[in-house]
C-alpha cells in the first residue's frame, strides 16, 4: 500500500478531535442536536486549521445512519464513503479550476436531483473566492433558497473577496490560528503514536515555525522524519527549515545591543559563508526583536511569547539592553531591509547598512544631554545673555586657496578642513533709514568668515550658476553662525532676487556643502556709507540705461528664444510683454 502522509492520517473524523477551534465545534453540535442545519455555510480563516476537515465532519454528521448526530460512527457506509472522497451524496469542487458561469450552471442542475444513499447532497466548494462574477451571480439564487436536501458549504482564505451578497446567505465561521502549544500537545501525540523519536524542543520549533497550521505542522514533522528516522532533534529541524538558530541570532543581538560594529559584520559573514539565506537571517533578527519587545510588557507565560520557544534568561538579559523605541526602530529597519534584500541584485550590502544603521543609533542618553544643552541655551536667551561657544566649521577650501572669485578651469578643491569659529550674540542691524548694517566679526573670526564666503561665490562660479552669482556678489557678509548667514545688500533688487525661492535654495545648498552643515539664508537691505563696488555699480546703471533707452527696431525683433533673453530672464525674472 502507497504511503499515506502524516496531515492526511491524522485528519480528524470527528468533532471531537479538532484541534482548536472550540466555538466551531461547540456551535455545529448544539445545531444538530437541536435540529437547526443551515442551508449555507462559509468557512473562512487561515490554511490548515480544518476548514475542509470539518466541512468533511459535518456531511458525516447530516448523512451518517445515525443521524442526523453531533457524534458521526464513521463505521456505516456513508461515513466510510465520504472519508475515503467517493460519495455520490458529497461533491467537493475546486472554484480555483472551476470557477466560470458554465460550471455553476451545470451545479444547478444537479441538484433538483434527490442524493442516492444519504439525507442530503452536500457541495463542498473550495477557495470560494476564486469564483468570477459571473459565477457568484448565477450562484446568488440557488444558495439563497436551494432544496431541501441540498447544503453548500464555502471554504476561502481570502473572505473579503467574496461579494457581500453571498455572505448574507450564509453562516460564516472563522477559524483561528491554532496556538503554538496545541499544536506541540497533537504533535507529541502523533509522535507517539507513530513511534518516532523527536526531541522536544524539536517539536517546539516546529510548532512555532507552523504559524497556527496544523497541517503543515504535520508535513514538516514529516519531512523531519524521513530526513533522520531515528531520532530528530532541534538541530536537523533548523537545517531542514533553512533557520539559522537561536545561538546565532542570540549572538547578533548581543553585538547589536554593544553597537560593536565589527562584530556584527563579522558574524553576518559567517551566516553568509555557512550557506544561510540574507533575507532569513533579517527576518528571524526581527522576529527575535519583536520577542525582546514583547517581553517588556507581557509577563513571562504568555501564549505569545511560546510562539518563539527562547529562553527566557536571553530575553531577560537582552531585553534590558534596549528601550522600547530603538526595538521599535530596529524591527522597522530589518522590515525595510527585508523588502529591499528581495530586488536586490546584492541582498548582503542591504543587509550590512541595516545592520551598521541599528548599530549606529543614537542612544536615549544621547538625546538627553541634546535636551539639557537645548533647555540650558533657553533659559540663557531668556535671562539676556547668550554665552560663547565654539562650534566646528567644515571649510571646503583649504588655508592657501586665496577667496578671489576667479572661475577656475578645473575644479579640484582640497579636503575639507574644521576651522573653530567664533560665535558671538547677534548685534541688532541696522534699518535702511539709518544705513547698512555693519559687520559683527572681529580679528581673525572676520578674515575666517570672509575666506568662507568668498569659497561660497567660487563655488556658485564653479557650478555654473552665474545668474545667482552676479546676484548674491553684490552682498557683504555681516554674520555667519552655525545657524544663518546675514547679507547685506545696497541694491533693492540684488536683495529681493536672492530672497527668492530659486536662488535661495541654490544659494542654501551650496553654503552647507562649504559649511559642513545646513545654514539659512537671511538678506538685509541698507545704504552704505560707502560706494557700491564697482561690479554693483556697472550693473545698476546698465540696468538703469537699458530701462530708460528707448525700444528700438532691431531689440524688437530679438527673439525670446535667444540666449542672452534666456539668462536674463532667468538672472532677473519678469516676464516678455509683446506689444
Amino acid at each position: 500500500m502507497a504511503y499515506v502522509a502524516l496531515y492526511r492520517q491524522w485528519r480528524p473524523q470527528d468533532f471531537d478531535a479538532l484541534v482548536g477551534q472550540d466555538h466551531i465545534r461547540t456551535t455545529l453540535k448544539n445545531a444538530i442536536n437541536s435540529g437547526r442545519i443551515g442551508h449555507a455555510y462559509l468557512f473562512s480563516g487561515p490554511r490548515g486549521t480544518g476548514k475542509t476537515s470539518t466541512a468533511k465532519i459535518l456531511a458525516k454528521a447530516l448523512n451518517c445512519v445515525e443521524g442526523p448526530t453531533s457524534q458521526p460512527c464513521n463505521q456505516c457506509s456513508c461515513c466510510e464513503r465520504i472519508t475515503a472522497g467517493n460519495s455520490m451524496d458529497v461533491f467537493e469542487i475546486d472554484a480555483a479550476s472551476n470557477r466560470g458561469i458554465d460550471e455553476i450552471r451545470d451545479l444547478r442542475e444537479t441538484i433538483k436531483f434527490a442524493p442516492v444513499d444519504g439525507r442530503y447532497k452536500i457541495y463542498i466548494i473550495d477557495e470560494v473566492h476564486m469564483l468570477t462574477t459571473e459565477a457568484f451571480n448565477a450562484l446568488l439564487k440557488t444558495l439563497e433558497e436551494p432544496p431541501a436536501h441540498v447544503v453548500f458549504i464555502l471554504a476561502t482564505t481570502e473572505p473579503h473577496k467574496i461579494p457581500a451578497t453571498i455572505h448574507s446567505r450564509c453562516q460564516r465561521y472563522d477559524f483561528h490560528r491554532i496556538e503554538a502549544g496545541e499544536i506541540k500537545k497533537r504533535l507529541a501525540e502523533v509522535v507517539n503514536r507513530n513511534q518516532l523519536k523527536v526531541d522536544p524542543e524539536a517539536l517546539q520549533l516546529i510548532a512555532a515555525h507552523a504559524d497556527g497550521g496544523m497541517r503543515d505542522a504535520l508535513s514538516i514533522l514529516d519531512q523531519c522524519a524521513a530526513l533522520d528516522t531515528e531520532h530528530v532533534t532541534a538541530d536537523k529541524v533548523c537545517n531542514l527549515l533553512g533557520l539559522i538558530g537561536h545561538e546565532w541570532v542570540w549572538r547578533l543581538a548581543g553585538a547589536l545591543a554593544k553597537r560593536d560594529s565589527a562584530e556584527t559584520l563579522l558574524i553576518l559573514d559567517e551566516l553568509i559563508n555557512m550557506g544561510q539565506d540574507v533575507r532569513q537571517v533579517l527576518l528571524e533578527l526581527a522576529k527575535h526583536g519583536r520577542s525582546l519587545m514583547l517581553f517588556k510588557v507581557l509577563p513571562a507565560g504568555s501564549s505569545v511569547m511560546e510562539m518563539y520557544s527562547e529562553d527566557q534568561t536571553v530575553l531577560a538579559e537582552q531585553s534590558a539592553q534596549f528601550t522600547h523605541q530603538e526595538l521599535v526602530d530596529m524591527i522597522r529597519s530589518l522590515h525595510e531591509a527585508c523588502n529591499e534584500a528581495k530586488w536586490s541584485p546584492e541582498p548582503r550590502i542591504t543587509a550590512e547598512m541595516a545592520l551598521l544603521s541599528i548599530c549606529r543609533r543614537v542612544a536615549a542618553a544621547d538625546w538627553e544631554a541634546l535636551i539639557a544643552r537645548v533647555n540650558a541655551l533657553e533659559n540663557s536667551l531668556a535671562s539676556g545673555s547668550m554665552p560663547t561657544v565654539s562650534v566646528p566649521v567644515q571649510r571646503k577650501y583649504s588655508e592657501e586657496q586665496p577667496p578671489a572669485l576667479v572661475q577656475p578651469s578645473v575644479r579640484q578643491p582640497s579636503a575639507p578642513k574644521p576651522v573653530v569659529q567664533e560665535i558671538k550674540p547677534v548685534a541688532e542691524m541696522k534699518t535702511a533709514s539709518s544705513g547698512m548694517a555693519k559687520p559683527v566679526f572681529t580679528g581673525p573670526a572676520k578674515e575666517e568668515a570672509g575666506k568662507i564666503w568668498a569659497a561660497i561665490l567660487k563655488e556658485l562660479l564653479a557650478d555654473g550658476k552665474r545668474s545667482v552669482h552676479a546676484c548674491i556678489s553684490q552682498g557683504e557678509i555681516l554674520q555667519l553662525d552655525e545657524h544663518q548667514a546675514i547679507v547685506g545688500f545696497a541694491a533693492k533688487f540684488s536683495k529681493e532676487r536672492s530672497e527668492r525661492e530659486d536662488f535661495r535654495a541654490i544659494i542654501e545648498k551650496v553654503m552647507a556643502h562649504v559649511c559642513g552643515r545646513p545654514v539659512r539664508l537671511q538678506c538685509v537691505l541698507g545704504n552704505s556709507e560707502t560706494s557700491l563696488p564697482p561690479a554693483a555699480e556697472h550693473v545698476e546703471k546698465t540696468n538703469r540705461a537699458e530701462i530708460a533707452a528707448p525700444k528700438t527696431e532691431k531689440a524688437a525683433a530679438v527673439s525670446v528664444e535667444h540666449p542672452a533673453v534666456r539668462e536674463a530672464l532667468q538672472m532677473f525674472g519678469g516676464k516678455i510683454i509683446k506689444e
